[in-house]
């Protein structure tokens, strides 16, 4: 039959729902946020909407779909499939932005290729922006053979937080592509592309590279560290910013201005070479700036450290200088400096003078926070060096350690019922100068050491809440508070309360949760249920929860708790239960293995099934469906067992359920109306079809697989419809069940057949549900009831000259 793409339940009826809506159509505003997620095995897809409820599997599906201003939000997780190519653009102030939740020292959402075979030619980008403008890539770690980004004829893409890790075509011996150029490219007639707040770690080539026809490039806050290459290449690429980077430990340059790059800016980094001798040859020796003859026009190189082992810290328009004051020969560098040997840390620098608060913050491409997403902060150690303000040198702004954290509960043990315990962090930070606590009871602060996880247990005068409050100031005037409230209870006598309700409707059972209160440790809590069964005994202090109770019948019961304290102390409270027994469900009749029909009963989505006809708890027992919705048993799949799936009533919608799991949502149908599945079509079908019937006015609509709809008027208000076999036909033939209109009356089965006929039969009485089936596997189909009073069945078996089968599901 025709059926509607498979997707979990409430996805399947709200979209069914909303596809069939009668409303005038209204034009949605498209969503701020794409999704993709693939750790929620299996509910993302490429070709779902990309909702945070059904993400994209890939981070190309949402490339081919994302409009200007709209955001890619990637889910933490590895996206190894290969390259994202970008071929949509945004708009000036509309940027398209990838991006996910940063965790500024290690992304852990990461793009790209890892791993190949021997044979396999892998991706070559983890991204590709290839003449496109207004994009923003945030937050991702990239890997990839070649580039890891490769930026070509395209304007304003940044670059930002990310971490690169490209350039290494060879994995476990495997080459796939020849020697990359650099870990990130920019190239072709690229303009105003922006690299910043990035980690290029361990570069196999150079980290960064801007090449030929690039204007307005700005490199800035990145750290670019242990490379086999340069750091940052620039050539034939005018109007470059390199600031505000650390680029170390690089066998190469660290920055390089090759061909005619004139009019760059080299400004507040810090260029250092490997001090431990790890590169070889001229690499060992390398120069940490290069600056190229025909790129010296117009470029500006200053407020730059260096450390270098080798005879030579810049190289000029094709000249060497040693050092930063052999430098200010050329009118460059006034404001260069040389860390001293004690410079080792890069991705967490040390104060060092000449780099911390050294930077000017007013050069181009500088930003509010460094690479770790923190503002600037002023050493007091350290002289203010910088033009203005304070800045530090380099891609990482050093922060004050400077801390307080307070966190506190109240604690009452053995003779101190009035008792808190804190729990305090004090980091000493820069300047260190004193920690004190205050209880805010009055009483005099007491001095905190520095240190973590300090336990602090004070005994208050009385009961009430308390604010407390942890104070670290440095000899600087620095001050960091924390403040903990705790609410302090009088020493009370021993009580205890508790809460019951029913388990669910169709038991008569409780749930019992206990809550004890005392000075004192409690040692026993005993629940009397009230019903003359054994209580339930919890030794220990811990209140019990959850507490279950069956009883056989359902009454008006006293339920009792006694607690018992240490001091031999005793107190109960009680309280009286009214108890419902057990509720009927609807019943519902299908093929579940074999070849007879089985009966169980559904209630508010809980399905119990039987597959005995005797009396019998459930064989079986599942859920599927909501508070409102009918059942619905039918076959689907074209197999020769049924299905269980709902109707709900208040959307007119059918639920179907297939074997593999998935659901199919089709409305069809009137609020109110009822349910009608069967073999409609007949054996040719190999299925069931849906059909609906309208009680306020007799029409049964059938809905056929071909998408036509025949209708029929049959019955009176009030009436229930029943659909079977009844003349063995192979297909469905329909019916009514009239309920006895006074106590004590006679149910009628009303059986229409295939030449019009219609035949009638009395059965139960009224207050009795229908059930039809054919319970002894005569191939056709008879007639029985299901009476909620008793929760019992009753089978008619006359069509096969045997007697009736009555039986009862309990524990239902």
């Amino acid at each position: 039959m025709p059926r509607s793409r498979r997707v979990g339940l409430a996805a399947a009826i709200a979209g069914a729902t909303a596809a069939t809506a009668v409303l005038p159509f209204t034009a949605q505003a498209a969503p701020t946020v794409l999704y993709v997620d693939n750790t929620r095995y299996g509910n993302c897809s490429d070709t779902g909407p990309g909702t945070q409820a059904q993400p994209f599997c890939t981070v190309q599906a949402a490339a081919d779909i994302v409009e200007p201003g709209q955001t890619v939000q990637l889910a933490a997780n590895r996206y190894y499939t290969g390259q994202v190519t970008v071929r949509r653009s945004g708009l000036p102030g509309k940027p398209i932005v990838f991006r996910s939740d940063i965790n500024y020292r290690s992304p852990s959402t990461i793009v790209g290729t890892r791993a190949w075979a021997q044979g396999e030619t892998p991706a070559p980008h983890a991204f590709l922006l290839d003449g496109v403008h207004d994009v923003t890539v945030s937050g991702l770690q990239l890997e990839a053979p070649q580039e890891a980004v490769l930026v070509k004829d395209s304007a304003r893409i940044v670059i930002d937080r990310t971490v690169i890790a490209g350039g290494d075509p060879v994995y476990n011996g495997v080459r796939a592509y020849p020697d990359a150029s650099a870990s990130l490219r920019i190239t072709g007639a690229s303009t105003d592309a922006t690299v910043s707040r990035s980690q290029v770690s361990s570069p196999p080539v150079t980290g960064v590279a801007v090449e030929a026809g690039v204007t307005g490039a700005v490199v800035t806050t990145n750290l670019i560290a242990h490379g086999k290459g340069r750091g940052v290449l620039v050539t034939d690429a005018p109007g470059t910013v390199v600031t505000s980077n650390t680029v170390a430990w690089n066998c190469g340059a660290d920055v390089e201005l090759a061909g005619t790059s004139a009019g760059a800016v080299i400004r507040n980094n810090v260029l250092a070479k490997d001090p431990a001798g790890r590169c070889s040859g001229a690499s060992a020796v390398a120069t940490p700036l290069v600056v190229s003859a025909a790129s010296v026009p117009g470029t500006g190189a200053d407020d730059n450290t260096v450390v270098s082992p080798g005879p030579a810290s810049y190289s000029w328009g094709g000249t060497s200088y040693a050092t930063p004051e052999a430098f200010r020969a050329t009118g460059q560098g006034a404001h260069d400096n040389a860390a001293g040997p004690g410079f080792s840390e890069v991705d967490s620098p040390r104060a060092t003078a000449g780099i911390t608060d050294a930077a000017d913050p007013t050069v181009p491409g500088t930003l509010d926070t460094d690479l770790y997403g923190n503002p600037p902060a002023d050493h007091p150690d350290i002289a203010d060096t910088g033009p203005s303000g304070y800045r530090d040198r380099g891609a990482i702004e050093l922060q004050d350690t400077l801390g307080a954290y307070l966190r506190g509960l109240p604690y009452s043990q053995g003779n101190h019922p009035l008792n808190a315990r804190f729990w305090v962090d004090y980091y000493a930070g820069w300047a260190p100068g004193s920690g004190t606590l205050d209880f805010g009871d009055g009483t005099a602060p007491v001095p905190v050491p520095p240190g973590s996880g300090q336990a602090v247990d004070h005994d208050y005068p009385a009961a009430g809440t308390y604010t407390a409050t942890l104070t670290a100031t440095s000899r600087t005037g620095a001050v960091r508070t924390s403040t903990s409230q705790v609410t302090i209870t009088p020493a009370q006598e021993l009580r205890t309360q508790f809460w019951w309700g029913g388990t669910d409707r169709s038991r008569a059972g409780i749930t019992v949760d206990v809550q004890s209160f005392s000075p004192w440790p409690i040692t026993r809590h005993v629940i009397d249920f009230g019903d003359g069964s054994a209580p339930a005994v919890a030794d220990g202090p811990t209140a019990p929860t959850g507490v279950t109770h069956e009883y056989g019948t359902g009454g008006t019961y006293t339920i009792t708790t006694t607690v018992t304290d240490d001091h031999g102390r005793t107190a109960s409270s009680s309280q009286t239960a009214t108890v419902r027994g057990p509720q009927a469900g609807t019943p519902f009749t299908g093929y579940f293995g074999g070849p007879t029909s089985h009966n169980g009963l559904f209630d508010n989505g809980r399905w119990e099934l039987s597959y005995n006809k005797t009396d019998s708890t459930p064989s079986t027992a599942w859920s599927f469906g909501d508070t409102g919705d009918l059942p619905v048993v039918g076959n689907w799949d074209n197999t020769c067992q049924c299905q269980r799936s709902i109707y709900r009533p208040s959307t007119s919608t059918f639920a179907l359920q297939h074997r593999d799991g998935s659901v199919s949502a089709v409305r069809f149908g009137d609020p109110g109306d009822i349910p009608v599945v069967g073999a409609w079509d007949g054996p040719r079908a190999w299925n069931d079809q849906l059909a609906v019937y309208r009680p306020s006015n007799g029409l049964l609509a059938v809905r056929h697989d071909d998408g036509s709809v025949t209708s029929l008027r049959f019955g009176d208000p009030g009436d229930i419809p029943i659909v079977g076999d009844w003349d063995g036909v192979k297909h469905a033939q329909f019916g009514l069940f009239r309920p006895g209109r006074n106590a004590g009356d006679a149910n009628l089965f009303i059986l229409r057949h295939d030449d019009g006929s219609v035949s009638t039969a009395a059965y139960g009485e009224k207050g009795d549900l229908p059930v039809v089936g054919d319970w002894l596997a005569k191939g056709r189909t008879t007639y029985g009831i299901f009476r909620p009073t008793t929760h019992r069945f009753a089978l008619s078996n006359a069509y096969a000259g045997r007697p009736d089968t009555t039986y009862t599901i309990y524990n239902y």
